[in-house]
């Protein structure tokens, strides 16, 4: 660990507080982090870390769903949870006063959930899955990832399928919290107004008893798809293109320079992606390119969404794109914009106490260190036109690359995977 103002306490059994007292901040972010995602689940109960992380606010043993709303609203605090395909979080956002309180109800809600509603709850997932559904640019995106993580958890969904979703019954949801809310796999990160030594007291006493665990083993192993086109019929007005391949883990060294070679691609309104396909031939008006770490892997993804009669076109450009960015160093000038818009959006994000919290916890996560805002900075500055065109070459490469599409026709976009 890197960052000096982030204190660490780790507790006999593995449960850890990480805290960062920040004394010009306004509010506390307390986030409960647990080391469950959607890779670490059986294929037959796909989408049950998600339902769990729903679970959590349908009630406890001294408060029912509606007891924990008015829990949180009588002191003021913004709650909300999270699911990942590495990690469950419960969250809040608060003022310095309240956080015993706070840490009181989100306690209570991870180490004993009454499973109150499951059959109603696991309906609503069900009507979110549609939900989803009716996004194609978001469907889009995970079938790319499972053509990217072929055969590995990391292809699949993290909300599961209604039928995997519907399988689970209160037994099974039971015995999945039981062996996976446990010491080793639970850590608490508060940011803001705060002591640590006080958070760290709290922490102990409201969660020192959780039982005893493994942590998940985790390791991707993405087999080849027997095809790297994948086409999926749907009546829409735009067309949906997913491409990509795989990209470098969280925690790799080259991960500064990936998050500049996505930036110059399609990071903004001046990368090539953006100014080429939107700006200079009105072909689409999204389109940007983006990079997902994991703890053990990657992927490197663009999306654009066109009309049928365009999106050729545009897929044919992105290709162009891909081509060039292997073969031509970026410019001095594009590098210099790329670096400040980096360092800009980083430092500008740790004004929030809430993004500080999340940064501390999925730095956790994916085993990377926390750096301070200098030390970003001076990572950013060293990434060099060399490291991009080397990085390009490593995962940008056409007959590495899949696409997922979606859209009212099939139309033959694989061939502009061809090198």
């Amino acid at each position: 660990m890197s960052e000096s103002n982030v204190r660490v306490k780790e507790f006999p059994g593995g449960l850890q507080v990480f805290s960062e007292p920040l004394k010009e901040a306004t509010s506390v972010s307390l986030g409960i982090w647990i080391r469950a995602g959607s890779r670490d689940e059986r294929d037959e109960v796909a989408g049950i870390t998600h339902l769990m992380e729903h679970m959590l606010f349908k009630g406890t043993p001294s408060m029912n769903a509606l007891g924990i709303a008015e829990a949180f609203e009588s002191i003021g605090a913004q709650d909300n949870a999270a699911t990942g395909e590495e990690y469950t979080i419960l969250f809040a956002r608060f003022l310095p006063e309240h956080l015993e309180r706070a840490l009181d109800i989100m306690s209570e809600m991870i180490t004993q959930p009454t499973f109150a509603d499951l059959e109603r709850e696991r309906e609503v997932i069900v009507e979110e899955i549609k939900m989803y559904e009716d996004r194609p640019d978001q469907m889009a995106d995970e079938y790319l990832s499972g053509l990217i993580f072929h055969g590995d958890t990391l292809g699949r969904p993290i909300i599961g399928s209604a039928e995997t979703v519907r399988g689970v019954n209160t037994d099974t949801l039971r015995n999945f919290h039981g062996n996976t809310y446990t010491a080793p796999n639970v850590f608490v990160v508060g940011a803001g107004k705060l002591d640590s030594a006080e958070l760290e007291r709290m922490v102990e006493e409201k969660l020192g008893n959780l039982p005893a665990g493994e942590p998940f083993v985790r390791k991707a192993r993405p087999k080849v798809p027997e095809d790297r086109f994948y086409y999926k019929f749907k009546e829409t007005e735009q067309y949906h293109v997913a491409m990509g391949s795989l990209g470098v883990p969280a925690n790799s060294d080259d991960r500064y320079p990936m998050i500049a070679l996505n930036n110059v691609l399609g990071g903004g309104m001046s990368s090539r992606l953006f100014q080429e396909i939107r700006e200079k031939r009105g072909l689409a008006y999204a389109v940007y390119s983006y990079h997902q770490g994991y703890s053990d892997a990657g992927a490197v993804k663009m999306y654009v969404g066109s009309t049928t009669g365009n999106v050729q076109e545009a897929v044919q450009v992105i290709a162009g794109q891909l081509d060039r960015i292997r073969a031509e160093p970026v410019t001095g000038e594009e590098l210099e914009r790329t670096k400040q818009q980096l360092k800009s959006s980083t430092i500008l994000a740790l004004e929030s106490t809430a993004a500080r919290m999340s940064r501390i916890g999925r730095s956790i996560i994916t085993g990377s260190e926390i750096l301070t805002p200098d030390e970003i900075a001076a990572h950013i500055d060293a990434v060099t036109a060399e490291d991009l065109q080397r990085l390009a070459n490593e995962h940008l490469k056409l007959d590495n690359m899949y696409l997922a599409a979606v859209g009212p026709k099939e139309l033959d976009l694989g061939r502009y995977l061809a090198a």
